[in-house]
């Protein structure tokens, strides 16, 4: 059924975590699919776009952006070029891990899943302690998105996603930002005909020290957009 997985990775000053991240995801398990790895880079000034140009392997594309736009501006240039029958989000700084990626394929081929999200708090697998304030504040964001979209997500803000190709390529995606992240979750919510399974996966959260981007502001905007796409066409 599925020939090819297109794992995308949006890089931004990862110089620390890009070879292991890119090793890691050339060497995860991924049955009898063909591995395709997309790296857009979002004009990193770190030494990142250094080490990436010397990465030579016939399953690796890297794309450097002349500007940065933001997460999402790095996303929608990796997925055009995507080809995989199945699309993976994978972030650059190894909090999720690639040993993940079985898991998080099996509902396409078990329940004939159209997306699948991997969820960090169902404590089914091994789970970094954070910061109370991250936990109520993702709490909060699941729970707005459950009662505007009538789900029962778990972790709503996770950054593991897998999508069939033809479910992601007819969203239109126009979020720059990480605001990418609820409009995604938005669009593939208010169609019911989508099928969504979240399955356990582990997290290694880094602090803000070691580069963590995502910051206390975007926890508004997050929530400003799940509104805005709930009422939106």
């Amino acid at each position: 059924m599925y020939k090819k997985l297109s794992v995308l990775i949006p890089v931004y000053n990862e110089k620390n975590t890009i070879e292991k991240c890119l090793n890691a995801v050339l060497n995860a398990k991924i049955g009898d699919l063909k591995l395709e790895v997309i790296i857009s880079d979002n004009n990193s000034y770190d030494g990142t776009k250094e080490i990436l140009s010397k990465i030579n392997n016939e399953k690796v594309k890297i794309l450097i952006r002349d500007d940065n736009k933001g997460k999402g501006a790095n996303i929608k240039n990796a997925l055009k070029e995507a080809t995989g029958d199945l699309i993976l989000f994978q972030d650059a700084d190894l909090e999720y891990s690639p040993e993940d990626y079985l898991t998080l394929l099996e509902p396409f081929y078990k329940f004939n899943a159209d997306v699948v999200y991997g969820s960090r708090l169902t404590r089914a697998k091994t789970t970094a302690i954070v910061g109370f304030p991250n936990y109520i504040g993702n709490q909060i964001l699941t729970f707005i998105t459950n009662f505007l979209f009538n789900k029962i997500f778990t972790d709503i803000a996770t950054g593991y996603k897998v999508f069939k190709k033809e479910i992601i390529d007819n969203i239109e995606i126009t979020s720059n930002g990480f605001e990418i992240e609820p409009e995604i979750t938005a669009k593939i919510s208010k169609d019911n005909k989508i099928k969504i399974f979240e399955v356990p996966i582990s997290i290694n959260s880094r602090g803000y020290n070691e580069g963590k981007k995502v910051r206390w502001w975007h926890f508004f905007s997050y929530i400003y957009h799940l509104v805005k796409w709930r009422f939106i066409n």
